[in-house]
C-alpha cells in the first residue's frame, strides 16, 4: 500500500482500505448504490437508466481509454461503481475509487484494485497514474476545483484525462421535494464550461471531445422547445427517416436533438503547481 497511496487508511473492510470517515454525503451514495445494487439484482436494470443506454455511454468512454493509454499504463477510474467500465481493459493496470462501499465490493471482485474515499480527500500518491476518467461524477462533488485539483495532482505529467459528464442538463427535477435523495447532481456542464475551466483555470491541454446519448427515451429537442406540434412534425420525420436510410436518421437525430452526455479528453501540462487552480 506505501508505494500507492500518500496516507494510512482509517480503516480496512473486506479488503477494501477507507481513507473518508462516514458523513451525510457519503451515507446518501451508500443509499444509492444500495439501491442500483437491489434493482439490479431483481430485475437486472439499473433503476436510473436503461440498459442500452449505459452501454452507449461506456463504449464512447472506453473508446476514447483505448485511443490514448498504452499496455501496462496505470488507470484511475474516480467514481468506479460496479466497475463496469475499465473491468474488461485486460492490458492496464487498473484502479478504482468510490464512495459507495457496496459497489466498491462488486468491483474488486474484477480485478481492480479499489478503495473509498471522497475525491476531495483522494489517497494516492502524486502523478501516479497514467490516464484518469472520471465519468458521471463532475456534477456530484461538493467541491469542484478541489476535485478537480486532486485529480490532477495524482496524474503523471503529460497523462490523460478522460471526463464524461451530462450535457446541459435540466437540474430542476433533484430540486423536487419527491427526489428520493438529498445530494445528486449539483451542477451542469457543456464543452464550453469543460474547457474554460479545465484549460484556463488548470492549465489542461484540451484534445477532444465527443456527444453521446441520441437515445430516444431521453431525447432533448434543439429546436421547437415550447412548440408542441414542431416537435410531433420533427418526431415522425426522424421516425420515417429510418424506412429510408440508416445515415439519414442518424444525421436527423442530431441535427434536431441535443446529446445527453459528453466526453472531453485533456492532457495534463507540466509537472505539479501549474496545474493548480488559479483561483
Amino acid at each position: 500500500m506505501q508505494d500507492i497511496y500518500i496516507r494510512q487508511a482509517i480503516r480496512i473492510e473486506e479488503n477494501i482500505p477507507l481513507f473518508s470517515e462516514s458523513n451525510t454525503y457519503i451515507e446518501n451514495y451508500d443509499i444509492i448504490g444500495k439501491d442500483v445494487l437491489e434493482a439490479i439484482s431483481k430485475t437486472g436494470q439499473n433503476p436510473f437508466m436503461e440498459d442500452a443506454y449505459w452501454t452507449e455511454l461506456e463504449s464512447s468512454t472506453i473508446s476514447l481509454i483505448n485511443k490514448y493509454s498504452k499496455e501496462k499504463d496505470k488507470i484511475l477510474d474516480v467514481g468506479v461503481g460496479m466497475g463496469r467500465l475499465i473491468s474488461g481493459l485486460t492490458k492496464l493496470e487498473k484502479y478504482g475509487m468510490d464512495i459507495s462501499l457496496e459497489q466498491l465490493k462488486v468491483s474488486s471482485k474484477k480485478g481492480i484494485n479499489t478503495c473509498l474515499a471522497m475525491v476531495e480527500e483522494m489517497p494516492y500518491n502524486d502523478s501516479y497514474f497514467d490516464i484518469i476518467v472520471c465519468t458521471d461524477v463532475l456534477e456530484h462533488v461538493l467541491d469542484l476545483n478541489l476535485a478537480i485539483k486532486n485529480i490532477l495532482r495524482v496524474l503523471k505529467p503529460e497523462g490523460y484525462l478522460i471526463i464524461r459528464v451530462p450535457h446541459a442538463e435540466n437540474l430542476s427535477p433533484y430540486l423536487d421535494k419527491n427526489y428520493p435523495y438529498r445530494f445528486a447532481h449539483l451542477r451542469n456542464f457543456d464543452e464550453f464550461s469543460l474547457e474554460l475551466l479545465l484549460n484556463r483555470v488548470f492549465d489542461c491541454k484540451p484534445i477532444e471531445f465527443n456527444t453521446v446519448g441520441y437515445h430516444p427515451i431521453y431525447y432533448k429537442f434543439k429546436y421547437f422547445k415550447y412548440f408542441k406540434l414542431f416537435q410531433k412534425i420533427a418526431i415522425r420525420t426522424i421516425n420515417f427517416s429510418k424506412k429510408i436510410s440508416r445515415l439519414l436518421h442518424k444525421r436527423l437525430v442530431k441535427l434536431c436533438y441535443e446529446p445527453i452526455e459528453i466526453n472531453y479528453v485533456f492532457q495534463k501540462v507540466g509537472g505539479g503547481e501549474e496545474n493548480n487552480a488559479k483561483i
